[in-house]
């Protein structure tokens, strides 16, 4: 049962903590049930295109135990690097709508190709996340592009990332890819 947009208008934040996650002796922290990876996608799947964005969706489960406290989104080695704009980034809770949620600090290394997420306040379960991403630019070779999502609970530096699937982004060389 999904709780009520209302929730969404008052903000996340006054909703109490959860933590009926798993958490080990040593400190460490991780979901009791992992957030699921939906899908990703994109508008504008032309080549060398630019202005354009990506979104990543994911449910956190009412059975996941914890909020969602960081998403790491990184691509897999493939033709070229997408370069990630981190000041561009921003999320929105609920099926389809744009109620758009509080970001933390949100960083790219181009080396790695990491795009960091960091959710302030973290995103309570029994929610759809959308996290909309924007790249410097489409890349400029047609073909499938990967993306590992990695989900990590409350607990900072002690809090144990999950992988939660893998993002696919086709692109392609016109406009007659339909």
């Amino acid at each position: 049962m999904r709780r009520p947009f209302a929730i969404a208008l008052v903000g996340i934040a006054a909703l109490p903590p959860q933590s009926l996650g798993v958490e080990f002796p040593d400190g460490r922290v991780a979901f009791d049930q992992p957030p699921i990876f939906v899908e990703a996608n994109t508008r504008y799947p032309q080549v060398w295109l630019t202005n354009t964005t990506y979104n990543f969706i994911v449910q956190i489960p009412t059975t996941a135990g914890e909020p969602l406290a960081r998403l790491d989104i990184q691509q897999l080695p493939g033709i070229e690097t997408i370069y990630f704009l981190p000041q561009r980034t921003r999320a929105f809770i609920g099926d389809r709508s744009r109620q758009p949620i509080p970001l933390g600090k949100v960083t790219f290394d181009g080396h790695s190709a990491l795009l960091t997420v960091t959710f302030d306040p973290p995103v309570p379960s029994g929610w759809y996340l959308r996290v909309e991403v924007a790249p410097v630019r489409n890349p400029q070779w047609d073909g499938t592009y990967l993306f590992a999502v990695t989900a990590f609970p409350r607990g900072g530096d002690r809090a144990i990332g999950q992988n939660i699937g893998t993002g696919r982004l086709q692109f392609y060389r016109n406009s007659n890819f339909f």
